[in-house]
């Protein structure tokens, strides 16, 4: 839009008043309009005009000069009331076996309640953007059309800019910090540097992007992020599989050969990839293959403000940009990154803490890890070995009774720290 049509733009969207004093621009009258605005006789006219200049068509102006946010296209629309949005998911029915019995017809009017999730994302954006606008700087604008457009440009693209680039940032850290705090499913890739591990790469992404179409309960991470013990069992279908990936990784990588794997032509693969210049600072993560879902982004705010300080003769504008970022646990997703992510436990607690069993019998206990999301392993010791061992598969402790007596078996984090289970071995029957 050239100056001349841009202040015409705002002329057109100004009281009648101020269309009736400032005259329509054209290529010639710029000095006319601009003696007219920065005459004291007509303060009001130049506030309206600055007003109407920003808020009406600053958005416009910078959606088509600023930069332009790759990642937008992951955002969920507007959420302006409220700080919380709710998720809900119920799992898939699960089969019971048919019965012709009394004990089924009992059950006629038993109450099967379903299998419902629900998760909550808070509104976590609270950003300003601030520039000032000098009555002196914007009256050396109207010496050519061409500078005042350049002009208003500079005063815009500054605060919207800033706010798609920060935008952009904190997309990408949604999936840095699902790596870090193994809050999504990781699956580890060898580093994409040359022709065999830029197969193994799409080896790796097709055999993903295969079996997430499946129903599962393998690509998500609702237990890691709640700790409850009834898996999600979900699914995605093909045109919302979204695969961001590093730039470096993609100069590495055949397209064609990558959009084979995902059975599509490589025009429509390449509108399902979108590239980014990192995910973490160490470089570890690669990708992320996930649901369009498991981005959960909202704007709550997106406000520009201004007001005028007489005292400087300048306009301070405000761009309030309020928005919720976060991560569905219900969703597929899952990061190809060079190493597992690692966080410590806390605490672990076993349950049962006490165990009775008679010799020659096995009986199992659980271990649950604090915080749920923790990637230690567990490892267990008896205290007496003559009268119980111990083995641990994953978290699932398992008790073997030799002889009649007592122990005490130690569950130990990686991390250091432990729990027990007290033993009584009875002799066998």
């Amino acid at each position: 839009m050239s100056g001349a049509k841009l202040f015409n733009f705002v002329r057109q969207n100004s009281t009648g008043n101020f269309q009736e004093v400032i005259p329509e621009a054209t290529d010639n009258n710029i000095s006319d309009i601009s003696n007219l605005l920065f005459n004291d006789a007509y303060s009001p006219l130049l506030n309206e005009f600055i007003n109407n200049l920003i808020n009406r068509i600053g958005l416009t102006i910078i959606r088509n000069k600023s930069y332009s946010n790759p990642l937008a296209i992951l955002k969920k629309g507007s959420q302006p009331l409220g700080t919380d949005i709710q998720d809900i998911y119920t799992n898939p029915a699960e089969a019971e076996q048919y019965q012709l019995s009394d004990a089924e017809m009992a059950k006629l009017l038993t109450i099967t309640d379903p299998d419902t999730k629900v998760a909550y994302y808070r509104r976590n954006r609270k950003d300003m953007y601030t520039k000032t606008i000098a009555r002196e700087a914007l009256q050396g604008a109207f010496v050519s059309w061409d500078k005042f457009e350049s002009f208003v440009t500079s005063i815009t693209q500054s605060l919207y800019s800033g706010s798609y680039i920060d935008e952009f940032k904190y997309t990408k850290e949604l999936v840095a910090g699902a790596y870090a705090n193994n809050k999504a499913i990781v699956e580890t890739v060898s580093a994409v540097s040359s022709e065999a591990t830029a197969k193994a790469f799409v080896k790796k992404a097709r055999n993903l992007y295969k079996a997430m179409r499946f129903p599962s309960s393998s690509y998500n991470a609702y237990s890691l992020n709640t700790g409850d013990n009834k898996p999600v069992v979900t699914w995605t279908e093909p045109d919302r599989i979204v695969f961001m990936v590093r730039a470096d990784v993609m100069t590495e990588v055949d397209v064609d050969v990558l959009a084979s794997a995902f059975n599509m032509s490589k025009t429509d693969f390449l509108g399902r990839v979108i590239e980014v210049d990192k995910f973490d600072d160490a470089g570890k993560v690669q990708a992320i293959i996930a649901d369009e879902a498991f981005f959960q982004i909202y704007d709550n705010i997106f406000r520009f403000d201004e007001f005028y300080n007489a005292r400087t003769m300048s306009w301070n504008e405000y761009l309030h940009v309020w928005e919720t970022f976060a991560i569905c646990p219900f969703a597929n997703a899952v990061i190809l990154a060079t190493e597992a992510p690692s966080v410590p436990a806390t605490a672990v607690d076993v349950t049962p803490a006490t165990l009775t069993l008679k010799a020659g019998q096995d009986k199992t206990a659980t271990a649950v890890l604090t915080p749920v999301n923790s990637t230690s392993t567990i490892s267990a010791v008896s205290s007496a070995t003559s009268y119980a061992t111990v083995s641990v598969s994953d978290k699932t402790v398992t008790v073997h009774g030799v002889a009649e007596g007592s122990a005490t078996i130690t569950v130990t984090a990686e991390d250091g720290v432990t729990d027990t289970i007290t033993v009584t071995v009875q002799a066998a029957e």
